[in-house]
């Protein structure tokens, strides 16, 4: 039975036989300890109801154990991909993982960054909304902390993890220069980003000089402009976008009377469940993106260590695949 004083470190070492060095490396995540002795000294952490003062911890490492993981838009399914998996290796190895979102709008992503500052994370692993926004670079830099980049190029200021998305739209491209597919609409990722640049950069090496390349970027795509460019006397016969977008485009070619594949091709950037179980199966690039957010989360951990703050990032970015369904 439990006494009503609080259980101290030293409870804990005395009731697991083991040193008070042991149970503070396994308070503090320290990887050194044997599993077997883990799991024993952390039985015994439960069994007393051990609580660390964090806020005394924290004084002393000058860590507070959280990083922050950013995104543009949770509501995004690769998006959510990577916020769970980089999540899933914080916890693996002890830090608390604290998740926001801007949608796309750069004073969100400022107060986002400022409550990142104020909660003292320990270091973060984002997306953010221009890799060539100079004021940008500079506010994460003036933070202080280790920083990770995913699916963005800042010409080495910072280090990431990348997707080839250039090779991605390239064989989207392809499969649909091969269905003879010659009025092209690219519903691409911000064009100040490398996605939004390396997307519009892949369709035009696939498609060649033979077939009209029309490009919306990602937070101007509007469904009702859309469904008239359907209609026009010279209609898109190709549509390709971003895995968040195929339910608007699916619903706009329906509603404008055409059949896919038979009178226009549709291609996902990203693949997900749902896009298996559309009339028809809707091809997609698949992208790596759980291995880009566990490339970034264990670069970040990497670089808390002071020893390692220079572990370099992957020297290549990270290679797509591509699946063939019915909608090309």
């Amino acid at each position: 039975m439990r006494s009503d004083r609080t259980p101290t470190m030293k409870d804990v070492a005395r009731r697991a036989n083991v040193s008070l060095g042991t149970v503070s490396r396994i308070v503090n995540s320290n990887a050194t300890v044997a599993p077997e002795l883990r799991r024993h000294v952390e039985a015994v952490i439960r069994e007393l109801g051990y609580r660390p003062n964090v806020s005394a911890r924290t004084m002393r490492t000058r860590r507070t154990h959280a990083i922050g993981i950013i995104v543009t838009d949770l509501r995004q399914p690769v998006a959510a991909t990577l916020v769970a998996q980089a999540s899933e290796i914080a916890r693996r190895h002890g830090f608390a993982p604290i998740v926001g979102d801007f949608q796309n709008d750069a004073a969100a992503e400022e107060r986002l960054l400022s409550f990142m500052a104020e909660r003292s994370v320990d270091g973060l692993v984002l997306t953010i909304s221009s890799d060539e926004d100079a004021a940008l670079l500079d506010r994460l830099e003036a933070m202080g902390i280790p920083v990770v980049l995913w699916e963005r190029d800042t010409g080495g200021r910072f280090p990431s993890v990348r997707t080839d998305h250039r090779a991605g739209a390239r064989m989207a491209a392809e499969a649909l220069r091969r269905r003879g597919r010659k009025r092209v609409l690219l519903i691409a990722g911000h064009e100040h980003t490398w996605t939004g640049r390396e997307q519009v950069a892949g369709m035009r090496d696939g498609l060649g000089s033979g077939a009209r390349l029309e490009v919306v970027h990602t937070g101007r795509f509007d469904p009702a402009t859309f469904r008239a460019a359907l209609q026009a006397e010279d209609p898109v016969d190709a549509v390709v976008a971003n895995v968040h977008d195929i339910p608007a485009v699916l619903g706009a070619v329906e509603e404008a009377g055409l059949a896919c594949p038979g009178d226009l091709s549709v291609i996902s950037i990203g693949d997900d469940p749902f896009l298996s179980i559309c009339r028809p199966a809707v091809s997609a690039v698949v992208l790596p993106s759980r291995r880009v957010a566990s490339e970034a989360a264990e670069l970040l951990l990497q670089r808390l260590d002071p020893k390692a703050r220079s572990a370099p990032a992957p020297a290549f970015p990270l290679a797509p695949g591509f699946i063939d369904r019915k909608s090309v």
